[in-house]
């Protein structure tokens, strides 16, 4: 569906510019983003790349592990139903990255405990609790240091590019606990069919 969309939208630019008799600025334009695409991907691949580090080396030490034993009680909370190790160890480097501001490195680890998830419910169409907490939690955690915001920040010349800092912790904590408390009421609808 996003194809067509994508499609459409650049055919009617395309289209657009033609009826306009503005091909040149079109073209020009086009270039540019494209220039300024790859440039923004390849300023915040660095960053991607030592967070993706870090999380490796965390894991191999051992310190992925002693993180999950400390928040277990709060896991449980979360996520009473989950037992594999493996899930919660996946779910747990996802919110650490997530927490310092590395979303994109969060990915990886997000689909993989997706992954680990689904085979857990059966590949069933309808998705478990575990899942639909796992995805609100991931989409509204909250940011102690959000790296690719301050770099976009910095990147166009902010002053004060770490100011997003407070703003966006006070945001991710109304959107985590709204995230959970939604979470739990459907929890509990469903319990009581």
């Amino acid at each position: 569906m996003m194809n067509y969309i994508w499609g459409f939208m650049l055919l009617s630019g395309i289209g657009f510019a033609v009826w306009n008799g503005k091909t040149a600025q079109f073209t020009e334009g086009l270039m540019e983003s494209c220039t300024e695409a790859v440039e923004f991907m390849l300023a915040l691949a660095g960053i991607m790349a030592v967070w993706s580090g870090l999380m490796k080396i965390a894991e191999e030490s051992g310190l992925i592990e002693k993180i999950s034993n400390a928040v277990k009680p709060l896991m449980a909370y979360l996520f009473p139903h989950e037992k594999n190790p493996q899930t919660i160890a996946m779910m747990i480097m996802s919110f650490i990255a997530n927490i310092f501001g590395a979303g994109n490195s969060a990915t990886v680890f997000s689909l993989k405990a997706m992954e680990l998830l689904d085979e857990e419910n059966n590949h069933s169409p309808d998705a478990s609790n575990a899942m639909c907490m796992f995805i609100a939690l991931t989409m509204s955690m909250i940011q102690l240091v959000p790296i690719t915001v301050i770099k976009i920040r910095s990147d166009l010349g902010s002053s004060a590019p770490e100011d997003i800092i407070l703003p966006s912790i006070a945001a991710g904590l109304v959107s985590m606990a709204a995230s959970v408390w939604v979470c739990k009421i459907f929890e509990r609808k469903n319990r009581n069919v």
